[in-house]
């Protein structure tokens, strides 16, 4: 009579476990296999033989997307027909589901978790259902994302709900607080810039403290190699990631240390949840950040810019400066692109000649309040733009969305060097106006992309190019869709 079932054969084991037709069996093998590690091996292929099926039709309802390589062709229901695809390496998978259910659920986080590597998650929401129904799925994605080895996760849901502020009440008792306040212990051991002391009598180390950590794994040489962990990339389109089960989880993977992207858009959170969540991140390898919420006050977005001082492209053009743009030194010394609109980047770079030293590119959109736009601003930004000492040409792409601004802008030319793209189609009647404005407002233009700018029937603009070849004398193409315009040559006298 054996002791317990790890004494019976292994043939006897599965029959046993396959005498289980309860309709949670695939929850009751997979914790079984989670007891000690020779059952393991038993219900791992028992797990996911289950899944398979559930795998195939959420392919087959084009609910789920998989792609083995870059290209666009995603495999087909007959391609899972063996658990060996599970354990492969994919470029993408994309999960789309309209209705929640808990099968559903933990096949797709059994072929996340399985796999051997994944470039990209993509997950997005058809939100049919109570949001709350999503909060503890959708944390369980999150979680198993996150400890995918330098992948990318990107979740869009955009509920059509109304979001009250972030419950950080002040008693201790709020699981939201108190996740907070064990962040908010660790943050000298992420922000801090210092170095470890050296040892006695021997050399220090210049690691940052605020690096991520790396995991050690020795090698049958005896040398230990590191090994990356967490995100490389977070694109977040919707406001779940930031509410109940999911707080914790997207606040862990923000924190995982090898974040290289961060997009942040559509997230309702009010003002006063910003105070708090931005002081608890840290990102010491951000080097793309892209910030579309227009309720960050300066006061807390300039702080956490501060720390992260690996930054090379901002992108604020769906944010509204609040309250005073007042940055200090040293404020972002490695940004090379800034987009946003008129009002933010004036603030930032009006009267400001010592930041930014790298900047080559600047992007103007519209504001998300068009309301308040000012003419004031974009000529101030073109002009501190203009008295920048900064060696390079500066790459200038201009929305000409207030095409009012165009005749009511003073015509005062700008001694700047640069390449401009526009982007918005103008009407027959103001091109008298702009292409009358542009050699006077910026004569040593000297590449120009009006792609967006004039319409597909060249013979309604191209007799005006004469008008800026003669008045930039620096100008050499212009770029319009495939074709390129080069300055005519010289007639030899």
């Amino acid at each position: 009579m054996p002791a317990s079932i790890l004494d019976l054969p292994t043939e006897l084991i599965l029959e046993i476990i396959h005498s289980n037709n309860s309709t949670d069996a695939t929850v009751t093998i997979a914790c079984l296999g989670m007891t000690c590690r020779r059952l393991r091996n038993i219900c791992q292929v028992l797990v996911l033989e289950r899944q398979l099926p559930v795998l195939r039709a959420l392919v087959r309802r084009r609910r789920l997307f998989i792609y083995k390589n870059s290209g666009s062709i995603a495999m087909k229901d007959e391609d899972l027909d063996d658990v060996k695809e599970i354990y492969a390496s994919f470029h993408k998978i994309k999960y789309a589901p309209v209705t929640f259910t808990v099968q559903d659920n933990a096949s797709v986080h059994g072929l996340i978790f399985h796999a051997n590597t994944v470039g990209h998650i993509n997950i997005n929401l058809d939100l049919l259902a109570e949001e709350e129904n999503w909060y503890k799925p959708l944390a369980s994605l999150i979680r198993v994302s996150s400890e995918k080895n330098m992948a990318g996760l990107t979740i869009r849901a955009l509920p059509h709900s109304y979001f009250t502020p972030l419950p950080i009440p002040k008693t201790p008792s709020s699981p939201v607080k108190n996740y907070l306040s064990i962040l908010s212990r660790l943050k000298d051991r992420f922000f801090a810039h210092k170095t470890r002391s050296p040892r006695p009598g021997g050399i220090g180390s210049t690691r940052q403290v605020g690096a991520p950590e790396r995991e050690r794994l020795p090698n049958f040489t005896g040398v230990c190699f590191s090994t990356p962990r967490g995100l490389k990339s977070f694109e977040i389109d919707s406001p779940l990631p930031f509410r109940g089960a999911c707080l914790p989880e997207t606040l862990q993977a923000l924190n995982g240390g090898y974040l290289i992207k961060l997009s942040l858009l559509n997230t309702r959170l009010y003002m006063s949840d910003w105070s708090h969540i931005l002081p608890l991140l840290s990102m010491p390898l951000l080097s793309e950040f892209n910030v579309g919420d227009s309720d960050i006050a300066f006061r807390d977005l300039s702080p956490f810019l501060l720390r992260h001082s690996s930054i090379t492209h901002l992108d604020l053009s769906c944010s509204s400066p609040i309250g005073p743009i007042v940055p200090q030194k040293g404020f972002l010394p490695c940004l090379e692109v800034i987009t946003g609109n008129p009002d933010y980047l004036s603030g930032l770079l009006s009267g400001r000649r010592h930041l930014f030293p790298h900047l080559r590119s600047v992007v103007v959109r519209h504001s998300p309040n068009p309301i308040h736009w000012q003419d004031k601003a974009l000529d101030d930004l073109l002009r501190s733009l203009a008295d920048r000492k900064g060696p390079g040409t500066i790459h200038l792409s201009i929305q000409f969305f207030q095409l009012r601004w165009i005749s009511k802008a003073k015509l005062k030319s700008l001694s700047l060097d640069c390449v401009i793209e526009s982007g918005f189609p103008i009407s027959s009647q103001m091109y008298d106006s702009f292409f009358s404005w542009l050699p006077v407002k910026f004569p040593y233009v000297q590449e120009l992309d009006l792609t967006w700018v004039v319409p597909p029937d060249p013979n309604m603009w191209t007799w005006r190019l004469d008008v800026l070849w003669d008045f930039c004398p620096e100008l050499q193409s212009i770029i319009v869709r495939e074709k390129t315009y080069q300055r005519p040559a010289k007639a030899v006298q």
